[in-house]
Formats: structure tokens, sequence, C-alpha cells
């Protein structure tokens, strides 16, 4: 290969090796056209990330090569070449760390497409922590290999560490209280959640804060670390919507209580969009200031709220259907005044 580069002036030889390189790059580019067109056929869409994750890092290695072998050959005439071919040696490996970045990026996507039993936010923090680590990885293997001492690094590391964990020590219980979310899942992302001081659908669980969107369509940020200290309800993961009504009767029609709380308890146990698996509770509980008061409670198996209105709409006008059908009257308040002779 020399004795052929000895016969040709140098500026044809980079001419060559850019050719070669360019011929080389559009066959790449070619050859992974149609390996992507045909995995995008296949129903598994695995290999369409593989393909992505590999075709630029390829490509690069492709012009890595050449400038390679461009710096190797005039070396001896260039002594400033030599320095920097024992540099760039190291470079082929941050390509490929480059593609397994991209192919664990592909990885997630490709996990978050399929929708499987994998938690969203989950999927999320692994990769990102193999990404982070990764990255350390590289850097210092590129601090070894220039000369510098790991374990000198790794210590000042550890001081700098704590250092630092006492300057931003809110910030880091952040970090920590967005990393006990993903592990305890009290909720994830699209999940209802409400506290006393705010409530909402989650949109974004972040390292630092999770943002949630109000029913009133403002964004708020939460830091991660107040979630570990108050109580959080996740009302989009109830399995049923309860019913829990007080109907007041007359006092002229407290002797018909009996056959009114009987008939409501019959309607609701026939009810289908009742969960009979639930408590189904109709009784006479309470002598109010106007009215006698008439408990009705159970559950409905829908949770979606609309459906929920629906039943419940039901369920009261029937009650009111079965407190007229017994001569009986729905209470309202009322006063009546005695006067004395």
């Amino acid at each position: 290969m020399k004795e052929f580069f000895e016969n040709i002036t140098p500026l044809q030889e980079v001419l060559f090796l850019f050719a070669l390189a360019l011929l080389i790059h559009f066959a790449i580019s070619f050859l992974l056209k149609k390996f992507s067109e045909k995995a995008a056929k296949s129903k598994n869409k695995f290999d369409d990330q593989i393909i992505y994750a590999i075709s630029a890092p390829v490509k690069l290695l492709v012009w890595y090569g050449l400038i390679f072998i461009s710096l190797d050959f005039y070396k001896e005439q260039v002594s400033y070449f030599k320095s920097v071919t024992d540099y760039i040696d190291i470079i082929p490996i941050i390509i490929i760390s480059w593609a397994f970045i991209r192919l664990v990026s592909g990885i997630e996507e490709y996990l978050i497409n399929k929708r499987s039993n994998l938690n969203n936010d989950s999927i999320r923090l692994f990769s990102r922590l193999i990404k982070i680590s990764l990255i350390i990885a590289i850097i210092l293997g590129i601090a070894q290999y220039l000369g510098f001492s790991i374990s000198s690094i790794l210590t000042l590391g550890g001081v700098g560490g704590i250092v630092i964990g006492f300057a931003a020590k809110d910030m880091l219980s952040n970090i920590f209280g967005g990393l006990m979310i993903q592990l305890d899942k009290p909720f994830s992302t699209g999940d209802w959640i409400r506290s006393s001081e705010f409530e909402g659908t989650v949109e974004k669980i972040g390292w630092r804060m999770t943002r949630i969107r109000t029913f009133s369509k403002n964004p708020v940020y939460i830091p991660n670390s107040l979630f570990s200290s108050i109580p959080i309800e996740t009302p989009s993961r109830m399995t049923n919507r309860r019913v829990n009504e007080v109907i007041g009767l007359r006092y002229d029609d407290i002797d018909k209580i009996p056959s009114v709380v009987t008939d409501i308890e019959n309607y609701l146990k026939s009810n289908d969009a009742i969960d009979q698996s639930q408590a189904v509770r109709v009784f006479f509980n309470y002598f109010n200031a106007s009215s006698v008061d008439i408990n009705v409670y159970c559950f409905t198996k829908s949770i979606d709220k609309d459906s929920y209105q629906k039943v419940k709409q039901e369920i009261l006008l029937k009650i009111s259907e079965i407190i007229a059908s017994h001569g009986a009257e729905i209470a309202f308040p009322t006063q009546t005044l005695h006067i004395q002779k």
C-alpha cells in the first residue's frame, strides 16, 4: 500500500483517500438503507432502533479512518502528526460508546412505544442511569489514557462530593425524592393526584421536580422532596367511585321510612351499575332540624367521572320516584312557630 502512495503526489494521496472514504460512506449508507427498509416491514421494531443507533457512528468511523490513515502516512515527514495519532487512538472508543448511548435511547423509545407492562418513568430512569454510568466510565478511561491517576480523581471527587453535598443539600434531596418516586411508584405520568396543597394530572417526573397540570390548565412545578413529607392521594387508581348521599324526609313521613328504605335498598341491589361486592347500605340514621335523614351508601363499577355522574343521577332520580310512590316528600328547611295563648 505504501509503495502505491510513493508513486503519487501528496495531493493525489489525499484525494485518493477522500474518494475511498466517500465511496465506503455511500456503500454503507446504501446497505443501511436496504437493511432499514427490510426491518420496517417486520412487526418487531427493535431492529429499526439498532440500525438507527449504529448508522451515524459507523459512518463517522469511516471518516475517522480516513483522517487516521492520512496522518499515519505523513507522521514521518511531520513530527507533529505522530503525537496527534497517539492521542486520537481513543476516538474509536468514544464513537462506539456514542453508538451504545444511541442504542440505549433506541431501546428506551422501543419499550415506551411498545406499551409493555414496564412503567415508562422507570424505563426513562434506568435509561438515564445507564447513559450517565457509561459517560462517567468513558471520562475516567480517557483520563487514565492521558496519564491522569484515576485514584486521585476518585479521591478528589469524593471530597468534592461531600462539599457539593452540603452546598446542594436541597437539590440532592429532590434527586433522591425523584428516585424514590420511580422505585415506590405512588404515581406515574398521566395519573391524577391531589393533596392539601395541589391537585392535577402528572405530566412529567423529572430528576429535580415534577410537573403537574391543574384542572384550570396551569402548570405547577413541585420539588420531588415535598412528596416524602405530605400524603398524596391518587384518585386515578381508584377501583370504584362512592355514592354517599343523605336524603331528608319530612317528619310527617316518619312512619313511611321503613318501606322507603327497603325499596331503595332493593333497587340498589338490583342495579347492574352498582358493585355488589362492595358495601350497599341504606339506613335511617339521623333526626335533623327540619328532616329525618336516610343515608344511601354504595359504590359504582365505573370509575370514569362522566359515567359515574350518569349513574349517580339515575340513582337520585329513582330514589325521588320511590319516595313519591309512598306518598312521602323530600324535606326542605322549614320553621314552625308556636304562639302561646
